[in-house]
């Protein structure tokens, strides 16, 4: 069982990682800002990668607790 939950947790932060270098692309110094109301909006396919990565994150939080507890 710990072999199966290691090999999905590498498989997830693998995937979590590409993720999140996918989203890096195209950011900029005014987008940084967390108090700038000048954002933009996540549409279409920016949109879906994000959700994408939030569930994948929240997936690898529940397989790191599964491995903690066994």
């Amino acid at each position: 069982m710990k072999i199966a939950l290691s090999i999905v947790q590498i498989t997830l932060s693998i995937i979590l990682s590409a993720l999140i270098f996918l989203q890096a692309k195209g950011q900029n110094e005014s987008n940084s800002n967390i108090l700038s109301d000048t954002g933009s909006k996540r549409r279409g396919w920016e949109k879906f990668i994000f959700n994408l990565t939030v569930f994948i994150t929240i997936l690898f939080l529940i397989s790191s607790i599964t491995q903690l507890i066994n």
